[in-house]
């Protein structure tokens, strides 16, 4: 927990990161813009499992994990963790925040929560909502959230590349869209293989899975997605080196990811003990998988367009859960979203993570407002290239109005 004054006229706020299984208190820093006046705490928190809160360890998990691995190395981690595995949920942080909301003493507080962090932040407010002053939710998840088969991603490629690309894509054409859809196809009938000239020789490998997970991973630097429309038109004309090193730059950024970035045994102990699945998480693994395919199948075709229903098997929980023990602890419905809580909600149009249709959906349930920044991915509020966001934080937590924005609000 971190206090960023001692003179506190309004209710704390507590910021909330993202995840599942990101630390709270060395981002600090991050969230100190928040109370600029000192007129209120800023407290942070590790949430349970992370940071000094109890660090969870799955060596299984920690560094290199090959993908074709990940469901068999997910597995064993639950086993590695017995019974504990089951008390990592959005709803054990939630009772965790009103033990300290009591240890501070304070009858109300605030949130300022980023993405998984807004789940956290929801799971209190339909639990405690008379101790809730208001909520800033940044790029936030769905109430149903995440999708087990990614189709909340997978609907948003479309529209994120037009707004993407409305304003230029480095040597891009016209049609983003359907370049994507025309390499796609291609990669499925045959990745390209790319031969690394130097002091030994390696060959780099692109399939249609590592086009989604690029443009995915890149929702928090647009600067960098702007590339891929422009790699992807390339390696179209049989120019792949571009695509190449979009591929090898991403590799390198998440080769230096640490524990504290993203703790992946709470990553893994949240998502796949509270999401709602595709399938029976009783059955068993090749059971799971038919399921899991039959919603596939079920779902139009459209709905993963320009990618197709592989992609949703790769983007999915699948590959993370699919052998994730059958839960053993029991947990009632949670009480329903609150609408009385004051409630601003931020979301990018260029999130894939956690798409603008999320932060719409999200903001008709709760009776919020939505601010939408242009041209900003996941993390909206750090992204102010319109200055949209910025201001209506601050005139939300000073209580004042929402001073005018380019982009106008979308909200209920």
């Amino acid at each position: 927990m971190k206090i960023a004054s001692k003179q506190p006229r309004r209710p704390p706020v507590i910021g909330l990161t993202g995840g599942p299984g990101q630390a709270g208190v060395s981002y600090a820093s991050t969230y100190d813009f928040l109370v600029p006046r000192g007129d209120r705490d800023l407290v942070m928190l590790d949430q349970r499992g992370t940071g000094a809160s109890g660090l969870l360890r799955c060596p299984s998990l920690e560094g290199a994990v090959p993908r074709f691995s990940r469901a068999a190395a997910t597995e064993a981690c639950a086993i590695h963790l017995g019974a504990r595995r089951s008390f990592y949920t959005s709803a054990d942080s939630a009772e965790d925040i009103e033990a300290l909301r009591i240890r501070l003493g304070v009858p109300q507080v605030a949130f300022y929560a980023l993405s998984y962090g807004t789940r956290v932040a929801m799971e209190y407010a339909r639990r405690y909502p008379q101790h809730v002053e208001l909520m800033i939710l940044d790029s936030p998840v769905a109430p149903d959230a995440p999708d087990a088969l990614g189709r909340e991603t997978l609907g948003a490629v479309r529209r994120v590349l037009h707004a993407l690309c409305s304003t230029g894509c480095h040597g891009a054409g016209a049609h983003p869209v359907s370049d994507l859809r025309r390499l796609v196809a291609r990669l499925r009938r045959a990745p390209i293989r790319h031969v690394l000239r130097g002091g030994r020789h390696a060959t780099v490998t692109v399939s249609a899975d590592d086009l989604l997970r690029l443009l995915r991973a890149s929702d928090m630097e647009p600067g960098f997605m702007r590339r891929i429309p422009g790699a992807v038109r390339a390696a179209l004309a049989g120019i792949t080196r571009p695509l190449v090193r979009l591929k090898l730059s991403r590799a390198a950024n998440r080769g230096r990811q640490s524990i504290a970035d993203l703790n992946p045994a709470v990553n893994a102990a949240t998502t796949c003990e509270e999401s709602t699945l595709a399938w029976d998480p009783a059955a068993s693994p090749d059971v799971r998988r038919m399921q899991a395919l039959a919603a596939l199948d079920a779902t139009p075709a459209a709905t993963f367009d320009p990618f197709d229903r592989p992609a949703a098997l790769t983007l999915g929980l699948l590959r993370q859960c699919g052998r994730w023990p059958p839960r053993e602890r029991v947990v009632g419905p949670p009480p329903p979203l609150p609408t009385t809580v004051p409630t601003l909600i931020l979301s990018g149009d260029l999130d894939l993570r956690t798409p603008l249709e999320n932060a719409r959906r999200l903001a008709a349930a709760l009776r919020g407002r939505v601010v939408v920044e242009p041209g900003a991915g996941h993390f909206a509020l750090s992204q102010g290239y319109y200055g949209c966001t910025d201001p209506a934080v601050r005139a939300f937590l000073a209580g004042r109005p929402r001073p005018p924005c380019r982009h106008q609000d979308d909200g209920v």
